[in-house]
């Protein structure tokens, strides 16, 4: 419960959108926005990450400021390519640059994609690739 408030309290303070890493997503133990001074420059993740947003739904925050100010941004039930909704959606409404990563730069999973069946980590890389240590 505590890292749910945590991202809770964490979220609260978003501007504009704020990103942070997601566990047990896209077949790995975690994917995340990768951050560097403050900025994220790409997206350690188990699939397609030259998509422009490679983060799960569960993976971002939108001030409703930021609805409230692009009224016509819609994010897309149907139309979209798999796996392209959360991209199609974030490009209406802010650029990679001007995300605002939270939980610690994206070190901390603060919160899980959890489905009532068994975990699939098939994306999982044989060797840990990621930049940081992140307990999940």
């Amino acid at each position: 419960m505590q890292s749910c408030c945590a991202c809770l309290l964490q979220m609260r303070t978003t501007r504009k959108v704020s990103v942070w890493p997601v566990g047990l997503v896209g077949g790995r133990r975690y994917e995340r926005p990768v951050v560097e001074n403050g900025k994220v420059v790409g997206w350690y993740t188990g699939w397609r990450a030259d998509r422009p947003f490679a983060i799960d739904m569960a993976g971002f925050a939108v001030s409703l400021q930021v609805i409230l100010s692009h009224p016509k941004a819609v994010f897309k039930r149907r139309g979209s390519q798999p796996g392209m909704q959360e991209s199609d959606f974030l490009k209406q409404i802010t650029t990679v640059e001007e995300l605002e990563p939270k939980a610690n730069n994206c070190t901390k999973v603060l919160v899980w994609h959890t489905r009532t069946e068994k975990v699939n980590l098939a994306n999982e890389p044989k060797y840990h690739l990621d930049t940081v240590n992140i307990e999940v």
